[in-house]
Order: structure tokens, then sequence, then C-alpha cells
């Protein structure tokens, strides 16, 4: 049976990857993802295979589903496509329905894995790891959750364990996870922000009214009732002479609807806007002041990451994924879980403070430079060429 991890590996320091792949014969990776949408998962696997394509690999990003089939954004899929065949790699729908059945799924993976004959094959979803197991490929599996809070029962790991070779860790929550359910070795690899993101310079002070953005699919997981809580609470402490920040939601997803309905009837639409899923996210991180997270838990949030690297202050509830990531006293303030008066407080203290709004807007930047997509690349090779040379037993 392969020893896990030492405990050392949560700290490990990423190191950097020299030595690129012989382009006499280029890594292959497949990349399995649900869908091709702007979600913080599927973001960061379109900018490490762009990453990959740096470095002389050759990536592919396989999804299962169309956007459309899931009631995602055929227009951001179409975008993402074009930014994944500009940088050199490759997109393939595995074109299965919204309900992903095991067997067509399993048919499909072998047609592409017999066409592109991987030498990895990168999983990013539990369904994924399933049809994986059916599909005959032998070589290295590496699987990445991307959340600090399961969505299968744990007990599952024991299933996944036989399929995986190697887990990815994005936080040192999810490293925990495997600890604590895998008799797997992972890896700690971060997320980190597309090189897109990167301001000139720290923002010297918020503008009047202050603007603030949150990013991310409409879902419970976001808890944007606590976000229109907090506008609610802001209006409430608006006078004449300041007038409450603005707060925007850039997302998509079911029950955007139901929440512009929610602002209508509290009579906050000049307080909070849902913009719905949108492709110009770096140009409205720009025009913001403050970055806002209202989320239950979170992985290792890429939205937070491209905030601080575009210099903006972040106000997030303290809960697993924010930890660690938003620091006080140093790029942001962290606040109790339902509690927007918090929130708002927090809010109008970085807005109106320009000396402490300074301070984290340099902080954002400072910690945005611990993480970057090279070296998360160049982590993630590292690690597949470890596993093509150890050749591990999938199996116990």
């Amino acid at each position: 049976m392969t020893a896990q991890a030492p405990a050392t590996e949560f700290d490990r320091p990423a190191t950097a990857f020299d030595r690129k792949v012989n382009p006499a014969r280029p890594l292959r990776v497949s990349s399995i993802i649900t869908s091709l949408t702007s979600g913080g998962a599927e973001i960061l696997v379109t900018n490490l295979n762009a990453a990959f394509a740096a470095r002389g690999a050759r990536g592919t990003i396989v999804v299962f589903c169309d956007a459309p089939t899931l009631g995602n954004s055929a227009e951001m899929e179409a975008e993402l496509a074009a930014q994944i065949a500009e940088s050199g790699c490759a997109f393939e729908s595995l074109r299965l329905g919204a309900r992903r059945r095991l067997v067509p799924g399993v048919v499909a993976l072998r047609r592409h894995l017999a066409a592109f004959r991987p030498d990895v094959v990168h999983v990013h979803s539990v369904r994924a790891v399933a049809m994986l197991a059916f599909s005959g490929f032998s070589g290295p599996i590496v699987f990445t959750y991307h959340n600090s809070r399961l969505s299968f029962p744990p007990g599952l790991f024991a299933a996944i364990d036989r399929a995986v070779h190697h887990y990815v860790a994005i936080s040192n929550d999810t490293a925990s996870m495997y600890r604590r359910l895998s008799k797997r070795p992972f890896t700690l690899i971060q997320n980190a922000p597309s090189s897109r993101y990167k301001a000139r310079g720290p923002r010297l002070a918020s503008r009047k009214p202050c603007n603030v953005l949150s990013v991310g699919a409409i879902s419970a997981q976001k808890n944007y009732s606590l976000l229109i809580e907090t506008a609610r609470a802001l209006r409430d402490h608006a006078t004449d002479a300041v007038p409450p920040p603005i707060l925007r939601v850039a997302g998509g997803g079911d029950g955007l609807e139901d929440l512009r309905a929610q602002v209508r009837a509290l009579g906050l639409e000049q307080v909070v806007e849902f913009l719905g899923e949108r492709r110009d996210v770096p140009d409205l991180l720009a025009r913001s002041d403050l970055y806002l997270n209202t989320s239950h838990y979170e992985g290792f949030s890429v939205a937070i990451l491209e905030a601080m690297a575009m210099g903006l202050p972040v106000v997030a509830t303290d809960v697993a994924g924010n930890r660690g990531l938003v620091r006080p006293d140093q790029n942001g303030l962290l606040c109790q879980p339902e509690r927007p008066q918090a929130l708002a407080t927090a809010i109008l203290r970085l807005s109106q403070d320009n000396s402490l709004y300074r301070q984290f807007s340099e902080g954002a930047l400072a910690t945005s430079r611990e993480y970057t997509i090279e070296n998360a690349a160049a982590r993630h090779l590292e690690l597949y060429t470890s596993l093509l040379r150890s050749r591990v037993p999938r199996k116990d």
C-alpha cells in the first residue's frame, strides 16, 4: 500500500520546475471537468493548461457536457474554448446529457483516450473518477477536489483510492480532509490567478460611493442572501452626505431571478445589482474598490486571488477556505458568518479609512504574488513526471 504524504507536505513551499518537457515527446495531459464555465475550478484548469503548453506539454481539457446542457452560458464556453485554442491546448466535449450517465461516459472517454493517448489524466470531479475506473486507462490518475466541504459521503474515498494514484490539495483544509479520509498520498498545490490579473500598484483610496464586487456562480454555497442583508445594513447606515456602497455580483445560474426579485422586494435596487455571468471580470475588478465574499465555505478561492492581484482589499466570512488567504491586518477583514452588520461595518471601515485602505491594498498585492499560475503549473508538471517515473500501482 502506498504511504501517505509526510506531515511536512502541508507546508512544503512551492519549488520551481526548471526542466521543460522534452519537445521531441511532449508530455500529454488530459484534464477532465464537468463543463466549460466561469467557475473557479474551470478557470483554474483553463489557466493551468495554458501554462502547461508554455512549458512544452500538450494539454486537452475534456468536459462531460456542453455548457447549455447544464444551463451554463454558451458564450462563456465559446470564449474559454477560444482561449484554450489560443494557448496551444485542445478542448473536447464528450457531449453527455445532463445526468452524465456512467456507461455513455465510459464509452466516450475511451474514444478520447484512444485518440489522444495521454500520459496522465487529471480529474476534477468524482463522477470522472468513476468513469475513468472503467475506461481501461493504465497511466497515472490525479484527482483534485475543489472544496473544503464534501459533496459526497466520506466513505466513498475508499473506492476513489482504488482508482486514483495521487491527490492534489488546493489548501490546508483540503489537505486535512485527504489525511483524514484517504490512504493515498497528496501534494499541496494552492490555487493561483491568471497572469491577466495584475495591478500597476496599490490603490490609494476607495471611491465615493465605494464599489464592492463579488464574483461566483449563484449557489447555496455562495450565500448571496447574506450579501443582500449586508446591502440592507449598508443602506440603513447611509446618510444624504454619505451614500451607501454599491454591491455588484458577477455570476449566473439557477436562482438568479429569485435573488433579483428579493432585491426588488426590499427596495435595494440602488444598492445591490446581480449582473449575471460576465466575461469582463478583469474590467469589473479594475472598476471596483473592495471585494466581498459571503460564502458558507470555500476551497481556495480563485476569485479572491484575482481580486487581490488587482489590488482590492477583501471582506469575507471567516470560514474554511477564506481563513489563511484573507489575513486580518494585512489584506482584508474576516467577519463571523451570518453577521450582515459585521460585514457592513467592515466595508464601511475600509472604504472610509484611506490609510488602512492603502495598507490592505498593498497587502493584497503582496499576497497575490505568493500564488502564481506559472509556479502552480510547474508543481503539477513536477508531480506528473514523478508519477510516471515511479509507476505507482493503481490498486492495493
